[in-house]
């Protein structure tokens, strides 16, 4: 025990730095939303509407009334579920969750770097930057599943890496074992899993593991298969519509169109997201490096680089890079941990100042790279507080609206989080996320006018909250916009303004009114006009 604080330091320091950044940002972010608690993401509030009426009903969808495979996290969804059934609906449950998940993956990081025996400075370096540039905080805030993948994945690359690599003899037997149990939850956690799936399959099946890369593929796959089974049941589709409607495809109309298709994401993630090239050009530049010092390719730390790079190489190719990190979270801390494990090898002895051309320009290259990331991190820090505002002054404010005034009524919605989460309506979602029909409208590029008239009658909708932007040629000319909201300094949002419609004339006078009702609730900083 008297050896054990000395050695774990860097760990307790970033689990501090951890938490006091957290607290310096929710204090902030509370003070901005009159005291409420609010996450970054409106799709936060979709995983907790469906676990609020998962636990409560016993059905899987956004609202009470119907099956929507609207969250390509059903581990996340079905944790929260769970402290939702046990412990009731809160706001404060995806907060705890994502808490406690992110000083474990601190934890798991630290464990990680001392298992290879790495310096204390270079464990606090790697730490500190998970914490900072990813950063931790804004994955906390965002209120979604991002620090369970992260978790999940960390482990799980380590885990294959020392397996194939025969390292340690001891573990052999549990390294796999645990894959196999890891396996469902990889791709469970987000279905962008499947990526690492194929990637450590793939690598079993070059290491001649057949048994093994059949055992951990299928198992890998398994919750994909039982959700599009369910969801094509109920006359869905074989993927939750989260991934099919924002997942890019290949073109495979021709050969041309399909090579634009594949190069294409990686042209806009590297244009739009410096720090994407910054990682990988590090990533690769220290593999190289450690090779040529003798790591082979078996080696664990040059395999968790190759499953790295390979699942990065897919997730660009079909999901692209996201703000706050949404999507690209998990890789980007693994390579942080990629790059503290290999900067030992790449820099076997602690760094001294040496006056020498070769020296100082690696310093510059070093030190540009650091900038480029810390500029990401600490700008989704600095917009993290902005951000909670937007969606407490937005899509909060519509769904107390909609408690207020239309609870258990029919409202069109394009954002469908906040809205379903805090009022139980029958929602129509004109996105195609919450609603079938859209969403086949939205896949064939064959949504129209007509379809929105069509289903918004079918669909007995009352009143509709949506982003005019959004639907420009697609509003029905008998909508009659009754009302906006207006905010200020938007950064998330669809959209600064909200528009609201009575769909049939005899519901003007009633949303009139109950606008003008409610305007004293709104934040002094909206911005209301209409009758």
């Amino acid at each position: 025990m008297k050896n054990h604080l000395p050695r774990r330091w860097p760990l307790y320091a970033s689990i501090l730095l951890l938490l006091v950044t957290v607290w310096l940002v929710l204090r902030v972010s509370i003070s901005h939303n009159q005291g409420h608690l609010v996450y970054a993401l409106d799709d936060a509030y979709i995983h907790m509407a469906m676990a609020k009426n998962f636990a409560q009903h016993g059905v899987w969808g956004v609202t009470r009334y119907g099956f929507t495979p609207t969250s390509s996290s059903l581990l996340w969804t079905l944790l929260l579920s769970a402290t939702y059934y046990l412990g009731g609906v809160s706001e404060l449950a995806p907060f705890l969750w994502n808490l406690a998940l992110a000083v474990l993956i601190l934890a798991v990081a630290d464990a990680i770097l001392l298992w290879y025996k790495t310096p204390a400075w270079v464990r606090l370096a790697t730490l500190v930057s998970i914490v900072c540039l990813i950063p931790l905080p804004t994955i906390i805030l965002s209120g979604m599943e991002q620090s369970l993948q992260m978790l999940v994945v960390m482990v799980a690359v380590f885990l294959a890496a020392r397996w194939f690599s025969n390292e340690s003899s001891s573990t052999h037997r549990a390294d796999a074992l645990a894959l196999f149990v890891l396996a469902p939850l990889i791709t469970a956690t987000r279905f962008e899993g499947m990526f690492l799936v194929v990637s450590i399959a793939g690598l079993a099946l070059l290491r001649r593991r057949w048994p093994f890369a059949l055992v951990f593929g299928v198992a890998g796959f398994l919750p994909v298969i039982i959700n599009a089974a369910i969801s094509v049941a109920k006359g869905w589709f074989w993927f939750p519509t989260s991934v099919l409607l924002k997942a890019s495809l290949p073109d495979l109309h021709s050969p041309g169109a399909l090579f634009l298709s594949i190069i294409n994401p990686f042209y806009v993630a590297l244009r739009e997201e410096p720090h994407v090239l910054v990682l990988l050009v590090s990533v690769m530049l220290f593999y190289i490096v450690a090779n040529a010092k003798g790591s082979g390719a078996w080696e664990s730390r040059e395999l968790m680089t190759t499953m790295l790079g390979l699942t990065v190489v897919f997730h660009l190719m079909f999901v692209g890079a996201a703000p706050l990190f949404r999507y690209d979270a998990y890789w980007c801390a693994l390579a942080f941990l990629v790059l503290g494990l290999q900067l030992p090898v790449v820099l076997p002895a602690t760094p001294r100042v040496i006056a020498s051309p070769r020296s100082w320009a690696a310093a510059g290259l070093g030190a540009l790279f650091f900038f480029m990331l810390a500029q990401k991190g600490g700008r989704m820090l600095a917009l993290l507080p902005r951000c909670t505002t937007n969606i407490y002054q937005q899509q909060y404010h519509m769904g107390m609206f909609v408690r207020r005034y239309y609870q258990h009524d029919s409202v069109a919605l394009n954002d469908i989080g906040a809205v379903n989460f805090l009022a139980d309506i029958h929602c129509l979602d004109m996105w195609g996320l919450g609603t079938a029909e859209v969403a086949r409208a939205r896949r064939t590029q064959h949504y129209q006018v007509s379809d929105v008239d069509r289903l918004a009658r079918q669909h007995g909708i009352r009143v509709a909250i949506i982003y005019d932007e959004w639907f420009i040629g697609l509003v029905p000319p008998n909508w009659i916009r009754i009302g906006r909201w207006t905010i200020q300094n938007n950064v998330i949002a669809g959209d600064s303004t909200v528009s609201f419609y009575a769909v049939e004339p005899d519901e003007a006078k009633h949303l009139s009114e109950s606008l003008s009702d409610f305007y004293l609730q709104l934040p002094p900083d909206v911005i209301q006009r209409g009758q």
